[in-house]
């Protein structure tokens, strides 16, 4: 199921947050100097607010890239409790996994970036990385689009995805 993420204000409390969280997707960012927290509501439509920690000072974080393709958070977000929701954010738009599975990455959709894949496929290396890994080498790239070409660069045989443990981390073949 796919839902629209539309980030409706930025607010300097936590507080003040709620009253812009009307519909499933909405979004605000607590900023206090810098971006804090991303509060949602939950995608699924069960009502809750679910807050994403922003600020790596205070623990680990989500991140926020914001481009003309619309805003991405990564990593994926997965509940552990009450509607146990999983989804990512990508390019204005969050994906719930579900009986879709994985697969998610197959439809061509808006990429059609030669020049990220061939990026992509340059930065891999011998050694196995993280998407967020391989996406901090990249400027401008978002971790969804990475994963994307990674996966598209193991259908044409050029990298290799770990498995286990290490699924979600790539090598150059």
């Amino acid at each position: 199921m796919i839902v629209n993420f539309t980030i409706k204000a930025k607010v300097a409390s936590r507080a003040d947050a709620s009253a812009y969280l009307k519909q499933p997707g909405d979004a605000v960012i607590v900023v206090r100097q810098a971006p804090r927290w991303l509060i949602m509501s939950c995608p699924c439509g069960c009502g809750s607010e679910l807050p994403a920690n922003l600020d790596r000072r205070a623990g680990p974080a989500w991140r926020l890239y914001e481009s003309p393709n619309g805003t991405s958070v990564y990593p994926s977000v997965w509940r552990d409790t009450d509607c146990k929701s999983h989804f990512i954010i990508w390019r204005g738009k969050i994906l719930l996994f579900g009986p879709r599975g994985d697969d998610w990455w197959l439809d061509e959709g808006e990429l059609s970036d030669a020049e990220l894949l061939d990026r992509v496929l340059e930065t891999l290396s011998v050694r196995e990385q993280s998407i967020e890994e391989i996406s901090d080498q990249i400027a401008g790239s978002v971790p969804w689009d990475v994963l994307r070409c990674c996966r598209k660069l193991c259908g044409k045989g050029k990298a290799i995805e770990g498995s286990g443990q290490s699924k979600g981390r790539f090598r150059r073949r």
